[in-house]
């Protein structure tokens, strides 16, 4: 049951803040606490005129239950036990790094970041998932297992390597100058 949730539905954000509060999070679907940006993030849907819709809330939950993406019970006081399945969790990292991006805004620090990287054949497919993933977050191939970009990418780097298993066979140096540098300035507007 692998359908796609939009990502402006109520599920998805209810997934989204599992996620951010470690897989796992207690919350009381009686009288819900707006405190917390993570609760308020996943009830603050479900209200309606001021009234608690806990059957909305509630059905939202058993359908991501039943796609395997979310497991919830209710617990003895009234409040709700929800844990983010493997399959939810990498469901919600595919999102991710579907909206991963550089920020090209910030002023350059003056130093050339070179993303290398050596994956062994039998993680071929992995290697070439990550080779096109930076290429569309703009880094600029100088050979096939070498990229460079002006733009810090250390956290983004980090996560799509860690997604796709071949985080040990990345290595990112910092460069402050190097041989056709005017050419990679030209090609990055800078």
């Amino acid at each position: 049951m692998s359908m796609r949730i939009r990502k402006d539905s109520k599920p998805f954000k209810i997934l989204k803040n599992v996620l951010i509060a470690g897989g796992f999070l207690v919350l009381s679907s009686i009288a819900p606490v707006a405190g917390a940006n993570i609760i308020s993030g996943i009830v603050g849907d479900y209200f309606r005129k001021k009234r608690f819709e806990r059957e909305r809330l509630l059905r939202d939950l058993k359908n991501l239950q039943k796609r395997e993406l979310l497991s919830y019970r209710e617990l003895s006081d009234g409040k709700l036990e929800l844990v983010i399945t493997k399959d939810g969790r990498e469901k919600m990292l595919a999102y991710s790094l579907d909206e991963i991006e550089l920020n090209t805004k910030k002023k350059w620090d003056g130093r050339w970041r070179l993303v290398l990287f050596d994956v062994p054949e039998h993680k071929k497919v992995a290697r070439e998932a990550f080779r096109r993933k930076i290429s569309v977050l703009g880094l600029h191939p100088i050979q096939k297992s070498v990229f460079i970009t002006p733009y810090e990418c250390e956290g983004e780097i980090d996560f799509i390597a860690s997604f796709f298993g071949i985080r040990k066979n990345i290595l990112i140096l910092y460069v402050s100058s190097f041989e056709g540098e005017k050419a990679m300035r030209n090609h990055f507007s800078l």
